[in-house]
């Protein structure tokens, strides 16, 4: 039988949906603190947050289309044991333990607590309509092009535009104490933050849900589940770039009227100042439906692949995840958080190596050293640094001073194993 044709319709409901996907609370308020720290330089400083939070992610969206939307298939190489223990650990920090709590909790704070009190009771009431509504929409995940990709999505994109037309307003206030390197460290922030977003690693979750998409719309051949992948992930990088350009122009300006800590006060601020009280009304419902959407795509992906892994029935899996996200929610995110952030920062080297070792079709063999080498030095930074272990000269590792000291060595392990491959290859053919 012949792989069905996606309509004009289905394939631009799929790039909203991606663009909407990775969309989420926290993508919406690091630009506008970037371009705070920028000033005047925020143009280059988004050159840099695009290529390491846009591109990057887009990328890992086509290794997953290459295996066929299977997260399992992707970290394969690690082995079976490790790949499975990979991919899982992957899904759950970011659809149980972190991310998907997060979701609820920023919501609320950014929207639900202007207009009620601060209590327990309160934040109880709306994670449980909250993880509810997410439970409702992710029950049926061969909907969910419909659901996200022709709903969610536009409505989402509607008040990002609204936004963005409010951005031309603002004009660009100069970088305090400019200097000629000022241009190269806004470039450097702007590719640690795009790194910091974390979403080539949410893109395996995301990426997902896409891939199931097309195939609920009976795509099923390799070669058009690529083509439909490379559709989509330009759709929607290439309204990433826009929207992450507007919310780096507001930090550049209006960020720098006063001291604020973080990016979500910025633009809080911008968008009451812009828009009157109704501005908190149009803020509430931006975040809602910004961290409802990345709950449904981190759930329902999380879901299918546990169902996948241990046989069990999707519709039996997906409740016992969003149960969990909501009790974490509620009672541990705190402290989780303390737990899950340093996890996070070994997890995300060990996916972004994997998955540009992947796209520049490095054999097999060749890729899961890398992948432990990064997560190594990785652990050296992101836990025993921070617990008092010092080692001389992994503190003089070449950008060990922004948590990167894991490049260079998972680079020239895969270098050497690539060269000791070649070697091996002509020496069999010399003996032949």
């Amino acid at each position: 039988m012949p792989t069905q044709k996606l309509s004009y319709s289905d394939v631009t409901a799929l790039g909203f949906m991606t663009l909407a996907l990775f969309l989420g609370a926290g993508n919406i308020i690091y630009p506008p603190f970037v371009g705070r720290l920028t000033g005047e330089y925020y143009l280059i400083a988004s050159v840099g947050f695009n290529l390491s939070g846009v591109l990057l992610p887009m990328l890992a969206v086509l290794v997953l289309a290459e295996k066929k939307g299977d997260p399992l298939a992707v970290c394969a190489p690690m082995g079976k044991f490790w790949g499975a223990a990979l991919a899982s650990s992957f899904y759950l920090f970011l659809g149980v333990f972190f991310a998907s709590p997060r979701t609820a909790t920023v919501s609320y704070e950014m929207g639900v607590r202007n207009f009620v009190a601060d209590t327990p009771a309160y934040l109880l009431t709306y994670t449980a309509v909250f993880f509810f509504v997410v439970w409702l929409l992710a029950l049926y995940p061969n909907r969910l092009l419909k659901t996200i990709g022709y709903v969610l999505a536009p409505l989402k994109l509607i008040c990002l535009a609204c936004l963005a037309l409010y951005s031309v307003r603002s004009p660009v206030a100069p970088l305090i104490s400019a200097s000629g390197a000022a241009s190269v460290k806004s470039f450097s922030d702007g590719v640690m933050n795009g790194y910091l977003t974390m979403d080539t690693l949410s893109a395996l979750t995301f990426g997902v849900i896409v891939i199931n998409s097309m195939k609920a719309r009976g795509v099923t051949e390799k070669e058009s589940i690529k083509r439909y992948a490379k559709t989509s992930v330009l759709f929607a990088g290439a309204g990433l770039v826009v929207i992450y350009l507007c919310l780096m122009k507001i930090g550049a300006g209006y960020g720098q009227t006063a001291d604020f800590e973080n990016g979500a006060q910025i633009l809080r601020m911008f968008i009451v100042d812009n828009m009157g009280v109704t501005g908190t009304v149009f803020m509430a419902v931006l975040i809602y439906l910004a961290c409802t959407v990345t709950a449904v795509g981190l759930t329902s992906s999380t879901a299918s692949l546990f169902s996948q892994m241990f046989n069990i029935r999707y519709t039996v899996m997906l409740p016992l995840i969003v149960f969990a996200s909501f009790l974490i929610a509620n009672f541990g995110l705190t402290r989780l958080i303390g737990f899950s952030v340093p996890a996070l920062s070994v997890i995300c080297p060990a996916c972004t190596t994997l998955i540009l070792l992947s796209l520049f079709r490095v054999p097999a063999r060749a890729i899961a050293l890398p992948v432990w080498v990064s997560m190594a030095f990785s652990f050296y930074d992101a836990v025993l640094k921070p617990s008092g272990v010092s080692v001389a000269f992994l503190d003089k590792m070449p950008l060990s001073d922004v948590s990167l000291a894991w490049v260079l060595p998972a680079a020239l392990s895969a270098l050497l194993l690539l060269t000791k491959q070649k070697i091996t290859s002509s020496a069999v053919s010399v003996s032949e």
